[in-house]
């Protein structure tokens, strides 16, 4: 096993523009059923999977997302670990994350998570403006921010921070943004676009017109002048919305691009493993009844045929800046010298690598490939 997910579906709130399986409806009876039942979860997976039950390959990342985890009590929180990731054996350097909001991230609770042996943290930071946050419908405010930043560097090994390009924004104030964030000690940033997921409160406000979105093309500006700026810092972007200085890339990120096996335990939790990808079931109560009834709480399977396979080994190293070889491209599918000339990938060394440009264009080169390859 290369890796394993735990996905916590708890949040304090719901954020304006997400989508993820999550819940602002908990309590801590609630917290400790989802707990339990991750952790039986894995009891029914070994029970299908001799190689779980062997132990024979480490694990290499942890990633606990969600939702957000620091919503766990610290007791849960150590339940969790151990009933899992301490059941497994793992590798002598192995990468554990944990995504946190800034509200939620104490100096009290960074040490129990260090104690729990976390050593890098994901902080949705998202902004440190304070309109900004307010139209994502955060609860933290910008000190908040900062001080949960401070927390954050002066406790893990590693630090992570992500920002989101939405309404708002002005360039000046965004990248003085991510100077405080490098300086501050972050040493890996995630940069996502601001994406509209029907039934979320901003989707409904751009449809009445509440809101307006800016022009894409102000958001592809704003977007390659953070992209400059980071690797001026020596952040260099290493996947579509991932930049970090040498060393600190998420390997556990770069499993999923690499095709690697992955564990996924919780509500909506994915998997990779052998030559299926499967999806558990999004609803908590949904998942909760299946796991305690004894039941593999798998919603979605995708068992991955030939041509499905094909596709994902051209897709998936596309979303890196390692790219693909030349000679696994449909031929005609892609006018190699046109893109080139427009700076939308380099070609060299026999690979077709996205430049940042290109990476704002994927979702096209992606439907090209799928297309050539029926």
């Amino acid at each position: 096993m290369a890796g394993l997910y735990l996905h916590v579906p708890f949040c304090g709130s719901i954020c304006s523009y997400c989508h993820f399986a999550r819940t602002a409806r908990h309590d801590g009876g609630l917290r400790r059923r989802v707990v339990e039942a991750m952790v039986a979860e894995l009891d029914l997976r070994r029970r299908q999977c001799p190689a779980l039950t062997a132990g024979s390959r480490p694990l290499e990342t942890v990633y606990i997302g969600g939702g957000t985890p620091s919503q766990l009590e610290p007791e849960l929180m150590e339940a969790l670990v151990a009933g899992t990731v301490g059941t497994l054996p793992a590798a002598a350097d192995l990468e554990f994350t944990a995504e946190a909001n800034p509200e939620t991230l104490t100096a009290d609770l960074a040490r129990v998570w260090r104690a729990a042996g976390i050593a890098r943290v994901s902080l949705g930071v998202q902004s440190l403006d304070p309109d900004v946050l307010t139209l994502l419908g955060r609860q933290c405010d910008p000190a908040t921010a900062r001080k949960a930043l401070d927390i954050a560097c002066a406790s893990f090994d590693r630090v992570s921070a992500d920002w989101i390009l939405g309404p708002g924004l002005r360039r000046a104030s965004l990248l003085a943004e991510l100077d405080e964030a490098v300086d501050r000690g972050v040493e890996h940033v995630s940069l996502y676009i601001l994406e509209l997921h029907e039934g979320t409160e901003l989707a409904r406000a751009v449809a009445t017109g509440a809101l307006t979105l800016p022009p894409d093309a102000e958001t592809e500006s704003l977007y390659l002048a953070c992209v400059e700026h980071l690797a001026a810092h020596g952040l260099a972007q290493y996947e579509v919305s991932n930049f970090a200085r040498p060393g600190a890339e998420s390997r556990h990120n770069r499993a999923y691009w690499t095709g690697a096996p992955f564990l996924g335990l919780g509500p909506s939790a994915s998997g990779f493993w052998g030559r299926r990808r499967y999806s558990n079931e999004p609803a908590t109560s949904r998942y909760l009844a299946r796991v305690e009834a004894g039941e593999i709480p798998e919603g979605l399977i995708d068992p991955l045929d030939r041509s499905a396979r094909r596709l994902e080994s051209l897709i998936l190293p596309l979303r890196t800046a390692a790219g693909v070889p030349l000679d696994r491209l449909p031929p005609g599918t892609l006018d190699l010298d046109r893109g080139a000339r427009e700076g939308l990938w380099r070609l060299a060394d026999g690979r077709m690598r996205l430049t940042a440009r290109g990476f704002l264009r994927i979702d096209t080169v992606e439907e090209r490939l799928a297309a050539a390859l029926g």
